[in-house]
């Protein structure tokens, strides 16, 4: 294995990191997960949860085994949008500060953004319209 290739696997295997981790809490915390779902807004919870569970676990193991990087990739870029919005772009308080822990929850989502873009450019197997 070159070097590219071996940081390459390593790039993506430290992207799934944060959707493992975040799928595993959401599914032993399932019903949790869809009642707060629902107070943020997210339509038809009880549905959308098993859709992103998939999304995030599916998708590591795919990105693991290099297979649609740049699929699962833009699914996750597209799931970033509006759950980064729902759960932290709300992050001014009445009194005009700025809730500290959902501005960085929502920088966080931008710097993941930065990376699944890498990811996009990287997999040779991408459409020649993501170039």
């Amino acid at each position: 294995m070159s070097d590219t290739e071996l940081v390459y696997l390593l790039a993506r295997i430290l992207t799934c990191g944060i959707w493992i981790a975040a799928g595993a809490y959401k599914a032993t915390h399932f019903e949790f997960t869809v009642a707060d779902m629902g107070k943020k807004g997210v339509p038809l919870p009880g549905i959308m949860l098993p859709v992103v569970l998939a999304m995030e676990l599916i998708g590591s193991v795919l990105l693991f085994i290099n297979i649609g990087v740049w699929a699962v990739s833009v699914a996750w870029l597209i799931f970033l949008v509006p759950a980064s919005w729902m759960y932290h772009g709300r992050f001014m308080v009445k009194d005009g500060t700025i809730d500290f822990v959902q501005w960085i929850l929502f920088w966080k989502n931008v710097s993941i953004a930065g990376g699944l873009f890498a990811l996009i450019l990287l997999d040779s197997s991408r459409p020649d319209w993501l170039a």
